[in-house]
This record gives structure tokens, sequence and C-alpha cells, in this order.
């Protein structure tokens, strides 16, 4: 619950907060609701195939690089501490916030991607904008990550053949909402095109967020967001800086460098950010100071001691991310998680290295045009597929769906209802999965009759 809201509203949520949409639960069981909801989507196959899904580079690299799931994890580990920090350290501001419980913390934290695609946001972006190409309507609302990954835990998961999805809380439902409204709300602009909850999602969207008057995040989903910014920013920037694909220690140690890549991004944010050029030009040499710990002061070679530097450095600034963040009691249209702007500034500047250097690498922009027509060529195939009530070529766990569908086509056009199907089997399947699928129903590589399909 927002503190925002008024107090009476608060505790109508308070009470309400471990209630679910299905009321079909057992009563013989030791642990907490919260608990429940971790362990429900901590064992959900959605959770499963991130290990086989895209965060920067594909699973199937030689080098260890992290996946969706080790990502997820390590998210889930840092919410769960400042969440027990704050309770275990100023419990009464916690109580008089509306509450915080850590279980629900880091359930969210392990949904919160579970709707990433094959080949992460290259296959994002790719859904999106196929499945806006096809549709007629003018309303649907392509796809989104965050959107997809509500609608996996209320709609697509299997956890009870009485209901679908996991049936979780209305605490941790709420929490897994980094964008917390639809497509076509009126929400501040700087958050760009991301929004939370499909449509077809509205009762479970209603549901979650029952008392909630405004379109603020809880203060559990605020402690979620901070935490994967915190991961994605410190983890991804460690794994390519070791493979030599990020150069920290020249813009560590050339001032060139660094005064260039400054620059680019102040031209960047020069375009609408929330960070300015000034808040760039004011933290240069705080940026100076981040690099300086970071970097080691020779040719990394991968050696024992050289590991274990770069883990306790990487350790300790996530440590000092963690004791940074404070609670407070806002003030109206201000956040109860209080991050030091000079903490949000180094978040950033760590994030844009990894944009700058890794994201349009001339290496990785050939794989990702490959996947791009990977993901287009097996979501024009399901669509016809759903289209001509093909259940042979329908993944299985797919059918229910397609018999639901009473109308694929309208004047020949794919409904709307036909497109999300489609979009919900291809989002469905990890990396390998999708390139497998490609090859055998192109033909590029049809494989024999008795290979086992896992989908």
């Amino acid at each position: 619950m927002h503190p925002h809201q008024p107090q009476s509203t608060l505790d109508t949520y308070q009470q309400s907060r471990d209630a679910r949409r299905h009321q079909l639960e057992r009563q013989d069981d030791s642990r907490s609701p919260a608990q429940r909801d971790r362990d429900r989507i901590l064992h959900s196959s959605a959770f499963r195939r991130l290990a086989g899904i895209t965060q920067v580079v594909a699973p199937s690299e030689g080098y260890v690089f992290h996946t969706r799931l080790t990502h997820t994890l390590e998210v889930a580990q840092i919410a769960r501490r400042i969440a027990e920090r704050f309770c275990r350290e100023v419990p009464e501001l916690v109580a008089k916030l509306g509450g915080i419980d850590p279980d629900t913390v880091e359930a969210a934290a392990l949904a919160h991607d579970l709707g990433h695609p094959p080949f992460g946001h290259t296959g994002e972006r790719t859904l999106n904008v196929i499945s806006k190409a096809h549709s007629n309507s003018g309303v649907f609302e392509g796809f989104e990550g965050n959107a997809q990954s509500f609608r996996i835990i209320t709609t697509l998961a299997a956890h009870r053949d009485v209901y679908p999805g996991l049936n979780l809380t209305r605490a941790t439902l709420n929490a897994s909402l980094k964008y917390p409204w639809f497509q076509d709300s009126d929400y501040p602009a700087h958050y760009g095109n991301k929004y939370g909850v499909y449509r077809s999602e509205q009762a479970d969207y209603d549901f979650a967020r029952a008392g909630v008057t405004d379109l603020h995040k809880t203060l559990e989903a605020e402690l979620m967001d901070y935490a994967d910014d915190v991961a994605y920013s410190v983890y991804d920037l460690d794994d390519f800086y070791r493979v030599g694909m990020i150069p920290l220690d020249r813009l560590a140690y050339d001032g060139i460098s660094l005064t260039s890549f400054l620059q680019a991004w102040k031209e960047d944010a020069a375009q609408g950010s929330d960070i300015t050029p000034e808040h760039i030009d004011a933290h240069q040499e705080a940026f100076q100071d981040l690099l300086d710990s970071l970097v080691i002061d020779e040719v990394y070679r991968g050696t024992f001691e050289q590991r274990a530097l770069l883990r306790t450095r990487a350790s300790s600034l996530i440590r000092d991310w963690i004791m940074a963040v404070r609670l407070q009691v806002p003030q109206q249209g201000h956040s109860a998680l209080d991050i030091p702007h000079h903490t949000r500034m180094d978040i950033a500047f760590l994030k844009r290295i990894v944009r700058e250097y890794l994201l349009g690498n001339p290496r990785l922009a050939t794989q990702r045009h490959g996947q791009e027509q990977i993901i287009t060529s097996l979501f024009e195939t399901y669509l016809q597929a759903v289209c001509e009530h093909n259940d042979h070529l329908v993944p299985a766990r797919f059918n229910q769906e397609l018999e639901r569908l009473s109308t694929p086509r309208v004047n020949q056009i794919p409904s709307d209802d036909a497109i999300r199907l489609a979009v919900d089997i291809v989002a469905h399947f990890t990396d390998a999965q999708a390139l497998h699928m490609y090859r055998r129903l192109s033909g590029i590589a049809p494989g024999a009759i008795s290979d086992f399909i896992d989908v």
C-alpha cells in the first residue's frame, strides 16, 4: 500500500493484503501466505525457464554470463536484505507506512522478470512491433515484458486445475507491479512506454489494487525495483569488463575517454531524461571515484587474485547501495523510499556504460538481427496456426486457450485475442527452444520424429 493513502484505507488494505482472488486454499499449511507465494513462484515452470533466457547475451555463449535466472535470484536476495534491514532497524516507521514483509518482497522479485521472451529485450521489442502490425483494432497493446509477467502469475501459470495462474495474495500481486498502470493510463512521462498490465488482466489488477486510489507503486514494489537497478548496474558491468568488452580501465585512466563518454550522455539527457546535463557535470568527480574503485591496475587475465578482487569490489558497492537507501514519511508526490541523489546518479552512470559499450556493439547487432528474424517467423507461423485452429501445431499447454477462441478472424483479419495467443506461445519459449522450433518449422533443420520438444 502506498503511504499517501488515508490511514483508514491503509488499515483496510493491511487487513486484506493476504487475500487471494480464488479462495480455494489448503488450511493445513505452516507457511505464511507470503511464504506460500514465494514457493509457488520458485517452483513454477515459468521461473525455471529463466535459466534459458538472455540477460544481455545468450545463455549458450561459451563464457558464463548472467542469465535472467541468476539476475532474478540476485534481485531477490538484495531486495530481501533491504526489507529485513528496515524491519529490524525502523519497525515503527515500517508499520506506519503500511508494513513490509520480506517474503512478499522476495516473491515479487522472483516474479518480476517471468515475462521476458526469448532473446531478452530484442525479443520484447520484436514481439511488440510485429503483434501491433497484425492488429487492425487500434487498441491492441502489443507486448510488454512487465505486463507479461503479471499475465503469467495471474492467468497463464498452472498451479491448480480449478483456477488460472498462481492465485497469489493481493500484497504479492501489488509488489510485483513495477508499473501499476495500463498502457493507456495517464502515468508519469519519464517512464516512457513502460506499463505493467494488459487489459485482459483487468479483473486481477482491480483485485490487486483494491483500496489504492492512485498509480503509485507499493513500498514493497519500490524495494524490488530498486534492487533490480542495483543488480543490473553492477553484475552486467562486471561480466563484460572481465571479458574485455567494457573498457572501464580506459574510462578510469584516460580523461579524454571519460569526457567524451559523459558528453554523449549529456546530449541524450538533454532530450527529456530525468537526469539533466547539469546533474552529469556536477557528478563528474564522483564518477571518476566510482571507476577508480572498480577497476584493477593490470590487464585482467582471470587469476584467482583478480577474480577475488573484482568480487570484493562489486560486493562492497552493493553493500553501500543497500545501506544508502532509507525510509521516510513521504511528502505528496514523493516516495517513501529515500534513495540519495548521488546513489541514483552512480547507478545511472553504470547502466549508461553497459548501454554505450555493449548494447551498441556490432557483434551483438548481427546477433540481434538474426533473433528478430526468428521471433518474426515464429509469431507468423503460430498466428496462422491459431487462426486455423491447428491444435497439432499449437503447443498442448495452449490448447485450452485455443478452444476458447471462438472468432480467430474478423473479416479475414486476425482478432486481437488470436494475436495475444500467438504472442503468448512465442513468449513462453527459452532462447534454445525458439531457435530449435524456428529451424524445425522452417525446414532448415527439421530434426527427427523422435525428438523431444518440451513446449
